[in-house]
């Protein structure tokens, strides 16, 4: 049985309403959530070794999480470095950065703002060895979302390197900036944004048979024959 590492960071407000769990693995706001996490010349870092799975999460919702109506996400990292790794063979590292992950519905009014805002900043997600699998979101939609009407999500970047890396033979890397991967539905008007200024961008599959897909200020419905789809682990 894999052990579980989990580190997760953000502020969470909502106006009017009271969190609401209904399960042990599902969330309800019913309207309005702010999610805000500010890093300044700091190292966040996130490490499952030996067959385990490393997760983190940054101003982000991952999960079953329902919201119903409007959801504001924002990640401002100024210097340091956000480091999410899992070593050895098998392992999954998956990284969320001001997106939504999972089973997520902001429904009802709709509209959702995402903003991943990196200067002077190395931010890294990593699997090594073989069947391994790092996939990592900024500012990105990722799994079975909803959202009802109007989706904004904005990328920036100036002096950082952002690095998503899977290692060995059938290793898969994923990396989304501003993006909606897999079964997304926004219900009309969305848009993607993606700054990049003297910046280093990275997706690397290494290792026979291996994979490697990145997606920037685009949509991403899983038709390639190796697309790594959501298959339920982070819910």
């Amino acid at each position: 049985m894999r052990n579980l590492a989990l580190f997760a960071l953000g502020t969470l407000a909502t106006a009017a309403m009271a969190v609401q769990p209904t399960s042990p693995t599902s969330i309800s706001i019913t309207g309005t959530s702010v999610q805000l996490a500010s890093i300044a010349g700091t190292t966040v870092s996130n490490t499952s070794n030996s067959s385990n799975m490393a997760l983190q999460n940054m101003a982000s919702n991952a999960g079953h999480i329902t919201i119903a109506g409007y959801s504001s996400q924002t990640a401002t990292t100024v210097g340091g470095q956000v480091k999410n790794e899992a070593v050895s063979r098998d392992d999954f590292a998956n990284q969320n950065i001001s997106s939504n992950a999972g089973d997520v519905e902001v429904a009802r009014g709709g509209i959702s703002v995402q903003n991943s805002n990196m200067v002077n900043t190395n931010v890294m997600n990593k699997a090594q060895g073989g069947g391994a699998d790092a996939l990592q979101n900024l500012a990105s939609n990722n799994g079975e979302i909803k959202i009802t009407g109007a989706s904004y999500q904005m990328v920036g970047s100036r002096d950082s390197t952002v690095r998503n890396d899977a290692a060995g033979s059938n290793a898969l890397a994923t990396q989304n900036l501003s993006s909606n991967f897999g079964h997304v539905t926004i219900g009309g008007a969305s848009t993607q944004t993606t700054y990049l200024a003297s910046a280093n961008i990275l997706n690397l599959a290494n290792g026979a048979n291996s994979h490697a897909a990145q997606n920037i200020a685009s949509n991403d419905a899983c038709n390639e024959p190796r697309d790594p789809c959501p298959d339920g682990r982070c819910r």
